[in-house]
């Protein structure tokens, strides 16, 4: 039986690709990501004491509860999770071909965005982690597609999706509401549609995403969830960024002087140090969203501008760079307000970014047919394929030692005595440490001092630990015990002793 993939929606083939790639990475998963021990904790709250225990556990709970809803089939809690990141994945990948599909109906660019889409190496490198972003992503992406048929249509239904999923999204990331708030105003710049339409539909608009609010509000507080306690806790968590001391004082701008620049130079270079450090945090900026975009699509896109690729429909345009704006001015107050910044934060801009890819992906395919070279082919060919190992292949540390550590634990030391790390697997597998998600990157001095004679101490050797390790007055009251990996130690076993 001879089967004509064209009576199918590309979107529902992708979608089950990106399922399968999710259960290859399940059957492969590792030792679980940092963060997943938080999400894990929280999950089990749920599962014991209610969602009101949760939410009090752990501002950002939704995501967990999703994990332990899951686990209730029987998975464990991690498996539970990339389960829920399966889930999303596959709507983020619809979605972005839904948005794709708005710009053309052309079977070609649905098929190479498909293949972009799930090849794309920084996106897919997330799926072996548990993080809330992920559903963040996703929950936007529908929320964009939405918008954009209900500008079309004038749908309700599309207008309380809008809604629904931003409200949503911003249970998993707060930066949501500032989308949610900021991308009907693409609406005044819609030419399609007269003034006065236009301000009617936006209205409309604000007043179905009103409405839903006070429906979801009014549930969570049936509930038992005080929103506003929520926000207020959320909010305590950046009191210390805001509340520094943002300007330098003589002796700290004496000390940076010193150690950027000579002490002769600084001495003329001192007061600029501000200016210097804002240069700094803008570089930082650009290296993420450089590294978030990555090097392969990011020479597509370089590509794309040479060949005047890069350009949209006015209506399509204008609601993506709002998205692309408020990504960047977030980006900026993040980084300004904290002080650091990952590259999964600009991810959501990234990926609408790459709907240029495989706009000109199409284009140089046309022209190779059209001039009939076949060597651009097998170079978009070996291109894709490229992506597709990045993203899917891990040549890095599995980090079999971590795994071997705990291992030697359970069967060379005392079950009943106290067990310090700063490793958070270590504190998980081995059952012997309750508040295992409050594990810190570095042990210090105080708590290894502060343990019991027998305990023992398992120490990942991050700088700061392996410095502590060195000093007499802490390695005079351990002794070694074992070692992993034993050609280059980066997780070491001691016993407390007198």
């Amino acid at each position: 039986m001879n089967l004509d993939w064209r009576q199918y929606d590309i979107r529902v083939i992708a979608v089950a690709a990106s399922l399968l790639l999710s259960v290859f990475t399940l059957a492969l998963q590792g030792i679980p990501n940092s963060d997943a021990y938080t999400y894990a904790r929280t999950a089990d709250i749920f599962l014991s004491d209610g969602l009101a225990a949760a939410y009090q556990h752990y501002s950002w709970a939704s995501y967990s509860v999703l994990i332990g809803i899951v686990s209730w089939t029987g998975v464990d809690v991690f498996s539970a999770g990339l389960l829920v990141n399966a889930f999303f994945y596959a709507l983020l990948v619809y979605a972005f071909l839904s948005i794709v599909k708005e710009i053309s109906d052309s079977e070609a660019l649905l098929a190479l965005s498909a293949v972009s889409i799930l090849v794309y190496p920084q996106l897919n490198e997330y799926r072996e982690l548990i993080i809330r972003d992920i559903g963040f992503w996703a929950l936007s992406l529908l929320a964009l597609w939405q918008y954009l048929v209900y500008v079309r249509t004038q749908s309700l239904r599309c207008a309380l999706i809008f809604a629904a999923a931003f409200l949503f999204a911003a249970s998993f990331r707060s930066e949501a509401l500032a989308y949610l708030l900021l991308t009907p105003l693409a609406l005044v710049f819609d030419t399609r549609l007269e003034r006065g339409a236009a301000l009617r539909l936006l209205l409309r608009l604000y007043g179905i995403i009103l409405a839903v609010a006070l429906v979801l509000l009014s549930v969570l507080a049936v509930m038992g969830l005080n929103v506003a306690q929520l926000f207020v806790e959320f909010a305590s968590i950046y009191e210390p960024f805001v509340s520094g001391n943002y300007t330098l004082n003589d002796e700290e701008r004496a000390l940076l002087g010193s150690l950027l620049f000579t002490e002769y130079a600084a001495t003329f270079s001192r007061e600029y140090i501000e200016m210097f450090l804002l240069a700094g945090m803008i570089a930082i900026l650009i290296a993420n969203l450089i590294s978030a975009l990555g090097g392969p699509f990011l020479l597509i896109l370089f590509v794309g501008l040479l060949k005047k690729q890069l350009r949209l429909q006015r209506h399509l345009a204008i609601p993506m760079l709002f998205y692309v704006c408020i990504n960047l001015l977030i980006l900026l107050g993040f980084l300004l307000l904290t002080r650091y910044l990952s590259s999964r934060y600009a991810m959501l801009m990234c990926i609408l970014l790459i709907l240029f890819v495989p706009i000109t992906l199409q284009h140089l395919l046309e022209n190779a047919k059209v001039a009939n070279r076949n060597a651009i082919r097998y170079g978009i060919a070996i291109f894709l394929a490229y992506c597709a190992v990045d993203s899917y292949y891990s040549f890095g540390d599995r980090k079999a030692y971590v795994t071997e550590s705990i291992a030697w634990l359970a069967e060379n030391t005392n079950e009943s005595a106290g067990l310090l790390t700063n490793n958070h697997a270590i504190a998980y597998f081995s059952d012997r440490v309750v508040d295992y998600d409050l594990v810190e990157r570095n042990l210090s001095e105080e708590q290894i001092l502060a343990s019991e004679v027998g305990d023992t101490i398992a120490a990942e050797l991050t700088f700061e630990t392996r410095v502590l390790l060195e000093r007499d007055s802490v390695s005079e009251k351990l002794r070694l015990l074992a070692a992993f990996p034993d050609s280059d130690s980066r997780i070491l076993l001691f016993e407390r002793i007198e």
